[in-house]
């Protein structure tokens, strides 16, 4: 009977630490959850998008009819060889013969008549072609495919953010030299007391044995909208959101960040304080969980080397999941093509240490209830 109790108790003392070490072992598992979250997401959005948002793509086609002559042959083989890996523009270019494409599909796919004067250039941003006529149209010349490559102030902003730059404050004038003025002394204002801020108490990382920070940066770049050479850059800013040509008498504000992003504009009287922090605030501060096409904004056409970041990462190596935030009152941008369903999210520590401290902490809690239950279970074994 004695050796029965006996057994009774081990066995109950037995379900006690498991029961006890289970439910330990769940608060150890919130704090790795909470860990996980805290640090997988605490990096600036703009550091973010600038190492892991690869640039959506801008389709569109060249129209000819008949043979193609050797010049157009010469211009979409230099688009195309714009658009290589090694080159990096963000464009497609689709040839389509009008002698053998069906004229209700193409009048379709342009939402309006066919030109008459070929050929014809028409280009579409990301995920918009087959929803929206085209956002430019243009009689393909050397000149201009050149221009549609590159162009001096896209190579500057593009320069910019690689070389740390967080965001470039794109700054299109109304020509109305007092509300120019104003506007401009309110930006350059609002973002020089923010880059003091940030850089008091920068985003950091261990880099091995040593804590590395985060520059930041807030050039302001003034962009003319009669700027021959800008010609694409203007127009793709300018139609990025469909009532921005009702404002031409107004200066306009376009935040670029990441590998060439634009987050939306302000214009007008819209260039307040407020709007400004909340811009600089969601740029610079941690992010949430989503995939980049819930982020709003618009990829500018640009060719940059953006991989080259990485070289610097601020991120950890692990597969961790697109960042983004919530900007208010911001058009969100139809997607290229449907996203990839999201991985399972692995542990991101900005901090070493301190991750290393929770594991310590609950770890140490488990070894605690499984001595002390231990304790009392010899003693009772004993009575």
């Amino acid at each position: 009977m004695k050796n029965l109790i006996r057994e009774n108790i081990k066995t109950k003392g037995s379900m006690l630490i498991f029961r006890y070490s289970i439910l330990t072992l769940m608060i150890l598992s919130t704090f790795t959850v909470l860990a996980h979250y805290v640090y997988a997401c605490s990096v600036p959005v703009f550091r973010y998008a600038l190492e892991r948002w690869k640039p959506d793509t801008y389709k569109g086609i060249y129209i000819y009819r008949g043979e193609l002559s050797e010049q157009d042959q010469k211009l979409i083989d230099q688009l195309n060889k714009a658009s290589s890996v090694e080159a990096a523009l963000n464009l497609i270019i689709r040839p389509v013969n009008l002698d053998t494409f069906s004229k209700d599909k193409l009048k379709d796919l342009l939402k309006g008549p066919i030109p008459d004067k070929l050929p014809l250039l028409a280009l579409w941003y990301p995920g918009q072609m087959n929803k929206t006529p085209p956002f430019l149209k243009e009689i393909p010349s050397p000149s201009f495919v050149k221009e549609l490559i590159g162009s001096p102030k896209r190579k500057q902003i593009a320069e910019s953010l690689l070389n740390s730059d967080s965001v470039v404050w794109v700054f299109i004038p109304s020509g109305n030299k007092k509300k120019d003025e104003s506007a401009l002394s309110l930006i350059r204002q609002e973002l020089d007391l923010a880059l003091k801020k940030f850089e008091k108490n920068p985003y950091t990382v261990m880099d091995g044995s040593e804590r590395k920070r985060l520059s930041y940066g807030f050039p302001v770049m003034i962009l003319s909208r009669d700027d021959s050479t800008e010609r694409v850059l203007v127009e793709t800013l300018m139609k990025s959101e469909p009532d921005l040509y009702k404002h031409t008498d107004e200066p306009l504000l376009f935040p670029v960040f990441g590998r060439g992003r634009s987050l939306g504009c302000l214009y007008g009287e819209s260039i307040t304080k407020k709007n400004l922090n909340d811009a600089v605030t969601f740029l610079s501060g941690a992010c949430s969980c989503e995939v980049k096409n819930l982020n709003p904004g618009t990829d500018l056409l640009m060719a940059a080397p953006w991989d080259i970041v990485v070289l610097n990462s601020f991120i950890n190596e692990g597969a961790l999941p697109e960042l983004t935030g919530v900007m208010p009152e911001t058009a969100e941008p139809a997607p290229d093509k449907e996203e990839p369903p999201l991985k399972e999210k692995e542990v991101n520590p900005a901090d070493n240490i301190s991750v290393y401290a929770v594991y310590t902490t609950a770890l140490a809690g488990v070894i605690l209830v499984v001595i002390i239950l231990s304790i009392v279970i010899s003693r009772r074994r004993k009575e």
